[in-house]
């Protein structure tokens, strides 16, 4: 037997123990490491070579019980977290091998070495999911890697393919799903003009995942199945009949982000949807990252962020400024969106002079920095008669701010009862109540709608179906549109 190389150590056990289990001599080497221990018990670095000379003999178990109870004294070797990682790579398990990462990384010990390791040991599992995570965290500690880098370009290209159809509502709430699926998988975004290129890119994927269930999902389900089918649908489209267009026979998993009155929406257009595609609801997620907390007092500013159209209910919302204002003058509105609806301008403009609020609103049109504009407010008033989520409500949660929620369907699944009001009274005594906690309000999106957990989600999708890939019809063409 040799020795693993786990380090050039200086320890007399090691050199004499060594000497012996290249003889073969494994009992008298045992005898050696339980004296050693019995001498001295308290000592981490006894324990740690005990472990390492317990590898040497592929007692593996014992090894790592050796380490464990190494880290338990005050002397315990750094490269402890090292001796482990590779332990569990000879005995086959880089699933635990990985985890000591970020604890060797945070000792300065974390080598390019040991990461191809892992994930060759991932690779001869043929789980490239595992591969490419292992070598992505590890690029976060290694960030200026060029073999890391070149490690993760290979392991996408061993990855399965998947393409975007976004469509003309946008891809608002997809942008931070593909800035991690770019890092992980090979991607393409679909900017075709017909349905033979649309078909052609689905041909090329292995997984095709259309943002919104409106045309291009309609078009997409029409297709020959060449490809794993995903759409992902917000709220709008639930209460529209586009879902009966949809072929789901050809569609492997739907994606909702809201509350179950979506789902009630969508059984009114397809009744059995449930029996017919396989359902899943990821809630939307808050890059905590790129959202500033400041602790704030209750003030006199609220801040309602969305265009004047008649499901974000701007009629309660002006009945509810009216009874506050009766109340306590020195409230101010300010209004972050769009006027687009004409009937509806001309309904709010009415009523603010019959409600007698013209110094208590302020428009200040859409703004491309909202975070920004949230800097002064106090409270944000979502008067909404349906949301399926409200990303810009828990991102103002998220910045500190108290919200203020109309009670309406599926309000509760989202935020709980804390923050709801049902008339124009409740929303004043939740403004004038001056229970006020930004931290409470930043927790809350943390505990509940962190981007991580949105992200970690959509990756189990992708990779219970790369490793579950579609068989494809063969010999497929479409004509072109």
């Amino acid at each position: 037997m040799n020795l693993p190389s786990f380090h050039n150590s200086d320890s007399s056990l090691i050199r004499q123990a060594g000497r012996l289990i290249a003889e073969g001599r494994t009992d008298e080497t045992l005898r050696m490491i339980q004296h050693s221990i019995q001498a001295r018990p308290a000592s981490g670095t006894v324990w740690r070579d005990a472990g390492v000379l317990l590898s040497a003999m592929n007692r593996y178990d014992e090894a790592l019980e050796h380490f464990q109870r190494a880290r338990q004294f005050p002397d315990c070797p750094r490269q402890i977290p090292l001796d482990m990682a590779r332990t569990w790579l000879v005995s086959g398990h880089p699933e635990c091998a990985v985890q000591m990462l970020e604890p060797l990384a945070s000792e300065g010990l974390l080598e390019e070495s040991l990461v191809e390791q892992i994930v060759s040991g991932f690779a001869q599992q043929q789980d490239w999911a595992a591969s490419m995570e292992t070598v992505t965290r590890a690029s976060r500690r290694l960030p200026d890697s060029e073999v890391l880098a070149k490690m993760q370009e290979q392991v996408r290209h061993r990855r399965a393919k998947i393409a975007f159809f976004c469509g003309a509502d946008g891809d608002t709430f997809l942008r931070d799903i593909l800035d991690y699926a770019r890092i992980r998988y090979q991607v393409r975004v679909f900017d075709g003009t017909d349905t033979r290129q649309m078909f052609d890119l689905m041909q090329w994927s292995d997984m095709s995942w259309f943002e919104w269930c409106t045309n291009l999902a309609q078009l997409g389900s029409a297709m020959p199945k060449v490809c794993r089918t995903i759409i992902r649908l917000h709220r709008y489209e639930a209460y529209m009949p586009m879902p009966r267009q949809i072929r789901w026979e050809n569609v492997d998993l739907l994606i909702t982000v809201g509350n179950s009155f979506v789902l009630k929406a969508l059984q009114k257009w397809v009744p059995d949807i449930q029996q017919r595609v396989a359902i899943a609801t990821i809630p939307n997620g808050v890059n905590l990252d790129k959202v500033n907390f400041a602790s704030r007092r209750p003030g006199k500013n609220i801040a309602f962020v969305a265009s004047l159209r008649m499901v974000k209910n701007p009629m309660l919302l002006l009945q509810c400024m009216a009874h506050l204002c009766q109340k306590d003058p020195d409230y101010r509105l300010f209004i972050a969106g769009d006027q687009s609806d004409l009937l509806m301008e001309h309904y709010i403009d009415y009523q603010i002079d019959q409600l007698g609020l013209r110094d208590h609103i302020v428009f200040d049109g859409w703004q491309s920095d909202v975070r920004s504009w949230l800097a002064d407010k106090h409270y944000l008033a979502v008067t909404s008669c349906i949301e399926s989520q409200g990303m810009g409500c828990l991102e103002a949660m998220a910045c500190g701010i108290r919200p203020v929620i109309h009670n309406f369907p599926g309000s509760r699944e989202i935020y709980g009862d804390r923050y709801l009001f049902n008339t124009p009274d409740e929303f004043c005594r939740h403004i004038l109540s001056n229970d006020y906690n930004s931290l409470e309000y930043r927790e809350f999106v943390e505990r509940r709608y962190p981007l991580t957990r949105q992200l970690a989600r959509v990756n189990e999708v992708f990779a219970s179906f790369e490793s579950n890939p579609c068989r494809p019809c063969q010999s497929t063409t479409i004509s072109e549109k």
